[in-house]
């Protein structure tokens, strides 16, 4: 892998888990159900093209599970912070394609100075194409989508389909990716609308 993905990957993470334990500035106040769409241009892997991804987000994640998850990675490893994740009510999904859904464990939302970001988090690998091949994606649970919408225009952002992390012996962070993984496939033409309320039927 090139150092640039490396440092990819490692800046995505590292703001992923950053953002576990602190509450982000200027936080946005989010709608309680949202859909996001873009293509995820599949780039470096055994398969290589454009895949349509969308994203329905039912709920967002309350800063008291952000913080959980934090100190279950901090005490309890890869492991334990994936077995928290699988156990959270979700968020939502992903689905890319025309592939099975992916629950979505983690969505948080909040203004920058570019536009609003918006950070996804599932507790095992999203299946593209990298990822769809390879035996050992078990051993990478973590699957991280990121998304910047500005004020005007479509957005853009990132999708690392598999990863694994974890604190060292000396409390810093490690960040590994699957191998088949080339780092961050980028996602365009990012859109994002309401989902209106499901009507309740009549008895």
């Amino acid at each position: 892998m090139s150092q640039p993905s490396r440092i990819a990957i490692t800046i995505l993470i590292l703001s992923f888990v950053a953002s576990l334990s602190a509450v982000p500035l200027a936080e946005e106040a989010a709608p309680q159900a949202e859909r996001f769409t873009g293509t995820v241009m599949v780039l470096n892997a055994p398969a290589t093209g454009a895949l349509y991804m969308k994203i329905t987000i039912e709920r967002w994640t309350t800063d008291e599970e952000r913080k959980k998850l934090a100190e279950v990675l901090k005490s309890g490893g890869p492991d334990a912070f994936a077995d928290a994740m699988e156990k959270m009510e979700p968020a939502g999904y992903i689905q890319i394609d025309n592939n099975l859904r992916w629950p979505i464990r983690s969505a948080a939302s909040w203004k920058t100075e570019k536009g609003r970001m918006v950070r996804f988090a599932t507790d095992r690998p999203i299946n593209i194409a990298e990822t769809q091949y390879s035996t050992r994606s078990r051993d990478y649970p973590i699957g991280v989508i990121q998304l910047l919408l500005p004020p005007e225009g479509k957005g853009e952002g990132a999708l690392l389909a598999a990863t694994q992390v974890q604190f060292d012996a000396e409390g810093r962070l490690e960040v590994k990716s699957l191998p088949t993984n080339m780092g961050p496939q980028k996602v365009i033409n990012v859109q994002s609308e309401i989902v209106p309320p499901k009507k309740s039927k009549k008895k």
